[in-house]
């Protein structure tokens, strides 16, 4: 009967306060500089590699410092669903595809209605990792849609 126990609706959500204590901790003790320095420098080094694989659109931040580590991009030959798709069975790379639930934002950017594929570097992803996928990308960019490569009318 007592406030805030009156409101409570069932019960606690431990499991989640617990995980929110320890990714605070981990923050505290790698410091927001480290963690924010690594991201910003997986993300220039995607949106670079990214600019050079012929076919690939990439949609970003007017300048550098306000790019944050989240980067969208389309391919000339495959529609964002089956590159995504592609990405995520023949690679085991994880991405999102599509309008992201911003359709709004995707008429804006001009890629309504099929949107785009959106990579998200994080702070555990390596070099390694998004130079693997720039070399994914590269090769999803030049092989051309399932359907044309079914129906042999691909552009290679």
């Amino acid at each position: 009967t007592e406030l805030p126990y009156k409101f409570e609706s069932g019960t606690p959500n431990t499991v989640g306060i617990a995980g929110l204590g320890a990714g605070l901790k981990f923050i505290a003790r790698e410091g927001m500089e480290k963690i924010l320095a690594h991201e910003q420098s997986l993300t220039v080094r995607l949106l670079d590699g990214l600019s050079q694989i012929s076919g690939v659109t990439v949609y970003r931040a007017k300048d550098r410092v306000n790019q944050a580590p989240i980067v969208s991009f389309t391919t000339d030959r495959s529609g964002p669903g089956e590159a995504g798709a592609i990405l995520d069975q023949a690679f085991d790379i994880k991405v999102r595809a599509g309008l992201h639930c911003a359709p709004v934002a995707h008429r804006t950017m001009g890629t309504f209605p099929q949107g785009t594929i959106r990579l998200s570097p994080g702070y555990f992803n390596t070099a390694a990792e998004i130079d693997f996928t720039l070399q994914s990308i590269g090769k999803i960019a030049r092989m051309g849609s399932l359907e044309e490569q079914y129906s042999g009318s691909s552009k290679k």
